[in-house]
């Protein structure tokens, strides 16, 4: 096992003095992955680096779990609040007993020869980012299907459609950051008959949101469409309006804040009006203009001078992977290296986030600014009393006269 474990107990004494209290809890069976979750947190695998357990797994063992504590007088501990943990779409420990997960053991050596844990974790590692920023609905099934197929007698292979579509996907995007499609995964070594893993998803099939409107909004997601984007600004909407040639033009309030200006012109920044393209005939849930909020807006510059919309979202300040992103690009971020950005910025927690620095920051500034006004008033006050008691002699100093 791993010491110091996840939970920071640095020997094995300790581990067995703190989790004590848990037994109990494993005893009453009260969700059949509690051992697991356990086993992730006290004695985690010993690995490079470690393995945390996914945050569903948590969800769901709390929400088994947590009635019975209180039962016996016992809250859920916030040393271990699901929020801290990855979500399922990274290397983390998925649940086992999940209506969601399709089997709960892999066969090893996998399809691409990996014989150990380790190893898979070690060669997976390059393919996260590109899971992260879902150039294809079933990127997931198909790298699970690579690396973590289901142990079975004979190993079942993705089919040579489902591979195919993954690779039409997401190839676009690999070449954008300078990386080819490997061969170890050419498309047409694997089968395409019925005892195969098929596509789950059709993307051809008409789907009526915008392209600006359903990029993904996690941590990669933010930083490929950095990378793509001319200029990226932050600006509440004002009205929606559609042009003539079937644009959606966003008509946005004065006030904006330049995150990157590559292809703004300063003289434009005032009076920018950019068009999502062809936001006529296509939907975008995404904007809501009753409700007042800030969005993120990023595009590039056309030939002409106009300015395109390739991302809208809500500034979301809430979510980490949103803070965690707007804090990479405002430092600047080398695009020509994007992969080990990513990987870097997960294994030293950026795309998760470490939680509360920005927040604290607003509330020192805001405190400043109360105490600033605070001031103001108590002077007015005094002010007002020297008018006040000059007011008075003034008036004695007449009737004595």
């Amino acid at each position: 096992m791993r010491l110091p474990n996840l939970l920071e107990h640095d020997s094995i004494h300790e581990v067995l003095q703190q989790a004590q209290s848990w037994i109990s809890l494993l005893r009453v069976q009260c969700h059949p992955d509690t051992q697991l979750f356990l086993c992730s947190l006290f004695s985690p695998v010993c690995l490079d680096r470690p393995v945390y357990p996914c945050r569903s797994l948590c969800e769901a063992v709390k929400a088994g779990c947590e009635q019975t504590m209180m039962f016996y007088g016992y809250l859920w501990p916030p040393m271990v609040k699901c929020d801290q943990f990855p979500l399922d779409d990274e290397l983390c420990i998925p649940a086992l007993h999940n209506a969601t997960n399709r089997y709960s053991q892999m066969r090893l050596p996998n399809l691409l020869e990996h014989d150990s844990i380790h190893e898979v974790l070690q060669q997976a590692q390059s393919w996260i980012s590109l899971l992260r920023v879902q150039c294809h609905p079933d990127t997931q099934l198909f790298l699970c299907s690579l690396f973590s197929p289901v142990c079975l007698d004979r190993p079942v292979y993705p089919c040579r459609s489902l591979c195919e579509a993954v690779k039409a996907g997401c190839e676009q995007t690999m070449m954008f950051y300078g990386y080819l499609w490997p061969p170890m995964v050419k498309c047409d070594q694997f089968p395409d008959t019925d005892l195969c893993i098929h596509a789950l998803h059709n993307v051809t099939k008409t789907q009526n949101i915008c392209s600006a409107c359903r990029q993904p909004d996690s941590y990669e997601g933010l930083i490929h469409n950095y990378c793509r984007a001319g200029y990226i600004i932050r600006g509440k909407i004002r009205k929606l309006v559609s042009s003539s040639n079937d644009n959606t033009i966003l008509y946005l309030k004065k006030k904006k804040k330049v995150i990157k200006k590559t292809m703004l012109l300063n003289k434009d920044k005032k009076r920018l009006r950019p068009y999502i393209p062809g936001g006529v005939h296509c939907e975008c849930d995404r904007i809501n203009i009753t409700k007042g909020e800030k969005y993120l807006i990023m595009g590039n510059r056309t030939a002409a001078g106009d300015y395109t919309v390739t991302f809208v979202g809500v500034w979301n300040r809430r979510s980490r992977y949103f803070r965690n992103a707007i804090k990479a690009m405002r430092k600047g971020i080398d695009c020509t290296n994007i992969i080990q950005h990513s990987q870097e910025a997960t294994s030293s927690g950026g795309s998760r986030g470490k939680g509360s620095k920005g927040r604290k920051k607003k509330k020192g500034k805001k405190g400043k600014k109360n105490k600033k006004k605070k001031g103001k008033k108590k002077n007015r006050k005094g002010k007002k009393g020297k008018r006040k008691g000059k007011g008075k002699g003034k008036g004695r100093k007449r009737k004595n006269g």
